[in-house]
Formats: C-alpha cells, structure tokens, sequence
C-alpha cells in the first residue's frame, strides 16, 4: 500500500559531498537466498559488519533491512524463491543502503541476525511454499539453526526489538501536484508558440482546485506562478508535506514526427529508460535543472547513481504503475494515448522508495492538433478531470498507510525536547525514531505528536 513519506532528487553540487567507493564502511558484494523446510534464508554478503535496522510492512508484505554507511557493489539481480519474490537494493545519499525483501503470500520475517560480517534474513515460508504450491496453511516461524555458532541475535546497535507494520492512515491524504518547468525553463513549445510551462499550472491549478473540494485529499502545489523551481525543490517540498501521492504534470514532445500524439503517465525504471523514446524525454525532463545536463544516469555506477538520486524509488513502483493505468485509462476518456502501459524511464523527480510518483505526459505540443486543443480550457480542464478521476480511483483501490509501531504510545513533544533526548529514553538510535515518524529534519516542536515503539 502505499505509505507517507519522502521523494528525493538531484544536484551536481551533491557531487562535491558524496564519499567515494573508499570512503563506505562496508561493501555489500552478493545476495544469496538457501531454503530448509519453510525457512529460507537471505544473506548479504558484506566485508564488514555495518549497523543495522530492520522492519516489515504489509500489503503487499515486504520485510525492510537499512544498513548504514554501506556501498552496493556488483550485485546479481534475485529473483522468485520460496517465500519471497525478490529483493530490490536502494542507495540513501547519506551512504546508507536499504533492502526491500519482497514476500510471497503467506511468508513473514521471522528475523535477522548478524552471521559474521553477514546479514542473514530468515523468511518464514509457510506450508504453500515448501510443499509445491499445495493450499497455504499457517504455520509457527522458524528459529535460526541452533548449531550457526557464528550467528547473532539482533540487537540492531539499541535498535528497537519491535517490528512495524502498515497502519491506515485516518486524516487526509497528501497529493503534491507539480507543474512542470517554469520560469526561465519553458519545456516545450508548440509551433502555436504555446508554452509548456503555462499548459503545466493551468492543468495542476485546475486538478488542485478539484481535489481541494474532497475532504479526504489535501492537494499541495510545488508552484503556483510562473517562476522556476529546481529539482531538488520540488521534492523538497513533497518531503516537507508528507506526501502520500506525487504527480508532476508535463506535456509531451517528438519532434522527428509530429504525427505522435496521445497521453500516457511514467513510472520510474529501476534499470533505465525502456525505450530510446523514453530515454530522450527523460535525458530532457532531466535537464530542466541545467547543473544535472548531459549527465547519464547509469544502471551499473552505483556512484554515480548516489549523485543522481538519492535513493532508488524502489518500493513504490508496483503502487505508482497502478496509479498510472488508472489515469491513463481516464485519458483515454478524452483522447488518444500514447503508451496504454505506463513507459519507466529514470525522471528525477519520481526517484524515492516510499511514494508513488508518476509523471504525466498530458498530450504532444510537438502535433500541431494536440497544440491546439491544449490552448483550450475546456480541454485542459477534461485532462484536470480525468487526472482527478484516477486519483480518486487509485485511492479506492489503494488506501494509503504509513509505518507505525506495533505496540508503543504517542507521545507530545515538550518544549526543550530534542530527538536525541527522546531517542535515548527509548533505547533506540535518533535514525529510528525519524524513520518510523517520518521525518525528514531534526527540528521539533512544541505540541508535535510521535509515535514511541516502548511507551513513555
């Protein structure tokens, strides 16, 4: 499900602050997956033993591993096994690495303990897993083999004990709308002279103004006038409002055939553009904010990957591809699409692991038609209606939660109060208590609520 959080992006400047491969306490060489009975078991081989935390969220379920100031080397891809269906890494600019161990029907963490340098995961299958897909039936987590002398349970360096789960989130959810381009950057023009730029806020005033009016949304935009705002900016200010959904509207273009038309929504591409279309409009988009032009980003430089982004948008894409198809299924309402599969390609904006981004392409300003009907308000107010419709459909569908402690209590920050203090009496790291309340910064204040894994 989908889950609040943070959304991450680029400056060429953040070179200069990165550490280089050397500078990594640990290296993350290879991941491996061995099952016994109902136990598999997923062990991160690393050159030296880093601190750790971990988590698991529901639905779809998932078991989550952060590993400080660790390096991601080469790393073969992990596919289906029993119990999970994969594992997917991700890259914190702070250094940090997090593993996202998707799990199969039926399976749950039974722990992880370190085995040496090592990480070793125990995922509890279940009955379905260890009997050839035979009817899924509950079954007791498996302890760790008691003759591993080497392994160790976790104490995660005073890291809480307690595992986190999904909850549902009660107030309105948070949709940051972000009008592409602007200011100096005009995007694309039409041959009408029709700026991209001012299609953008027209369509995101229009899609504001409409999700304003449901009490259930709280729309955000990341700008309201014509003026430019960096990348990094933009996700600033997702970060900043929790979002739960993150939208970044733009109008297409091709300009080798003028005849290509249609609407259609991108979703992030964990491994690159997923076709040379793609990529050129991505290589574009990107480059919006001229300190990252002509930088390629690649799928095998996991340093030059920390300068593009700050973490890999891992864990919400399975969330913004169903975004994108109930919008593209709207646009379809009001005219031709482009791609009915939502295209993944690497746009900075849409790059972190706990939101689900898309970025909607809303029509082609390069096909004179499409121009023209986009300098009408009756249709950008159509497109504004079929964004909000898949809104409100994927919400339905797709309720969102945000990570909160299985047991614990809120707690009301006093004055004086500072995380270190908090964190502290709670015998777990300052890094936790950000994580599981969702914040971005060390500033408190006075009256906010946080939610304590071990009570008061």
């Amino acid at each position: 499900m989908t889950l609040s959080a943070r959304l991450v992006s680029v400056l060429v400047g953040a070179v200069l602050c990165l550490p280089t491969a050397s500078a990594w306490a640990a290296q993350l060489g290879g991941v491996s997956v061995t099952t016994e009975g109902t136990t598999s078991t997923v062990r991160f081989a690393l050159d030296a033993a880093p601190k750790f935390h971990y988590f698991s969220l529901d639905d779809p379920a998932r078991a989550v591993i952060d590993l400080e100031a660790t390096h991601i080397g080469d790393v073969a891809p992990v596919g289906r096994h029993p119990g999970l269906t994969g594992v997917r890494l991700a890259r914190h600019g702070d250094g940090s690495t997090r593993a996202v161990i998707d799990l199969a029907g039926g399976a749950h963490l039974a722990g992880v303990s370190a085995a040496g340098h090592d990480l070793v995961a125990r995922i509890d299958t279940g009955q379905a897993a260890a009997k050839n897909d035979a009817p899924s039936r509950p079954s007791a987590p498996t302890p760790a083999p008691a003759d591993d002398s080497t392994d160790t349970p976790v104490r995660q360096n005073k890291e809480p004990e307690a595992l986190y789960t999904a909850a549902r989130v009660n107030g309105p959810v948070v949709v940051v709308i972000d009008p592409g381009h602007g200011g100096h950057d005009s995007g694309t023009r039409g041959a009408n002279g029709l700026m991209e730029k001012t299609v953008a806020l027209s369509i995101a005033k229009k899609l504001y103004a409409k999700l304003k009016t449901t009490a259930s949304v709280h729309p955000v935009l990341t700008r309201t006038d014509d003026r430019f705002i960096g990348l990094r900016e933009r996700v600033h200010i997702a970060q900043e409002n929790h979002a739960n959904l993150f939208v970044s509207i733009h109008q297409n273009a091709y300009p080798d055939d003028h005849r290509v038309d249609g609407g259609t929504c991108y979703v992030l591409s964990q491994h690159g553009a997923s076709d040379s279309k793609a990529a050129q409009l991505a290589q574009f988009e990107n480059s919006a904010d001229r300190r990252v032009a002509g930088v390629e980003f690649s799928d095998t430089d996991p340093t030059l990957n920390a300068v593009l982004t700050d973490l890999y948008q891992n864990a919400s894409i399975d969330d913004a591809d169903s975004l994108a198809h109930d919008i593209i299924g709207q646009f379809s309402r009001v005219g031709p699409i482009y791609r009915r599969t939502p295209p993944r390609a690497n746009f900075a904006v849409l790059r972190d692991p706990m939101i689900p981004s898309v970025l909607c392409e809303t029509a082609f300003l390069s096909n004179p038609a499409q121009a023209r009907r986009l300098k009408s308000d009756a249709f950008r107010d159509q497109l504004a209606t079929a964004m909000f419709n898949g809104i409100m459909a994927y919400f339905k569908e797709h309720p969102p939660e945000r990570m909160a402690p299985t047991g614990g209590s809120l707690y009301t920050v006093k004055s004086g109060d500072t995380l270190s203090q908090i964190a502290a009496r709670q015998n777990i790291s300052v890094d936790t208590l950000m994580s599981i309340n969702h914040l971005h910064d060390r500033t408190l204040v006075a009256g906010q609520k946080l939610e304590l894994p071990h009570g008061r």
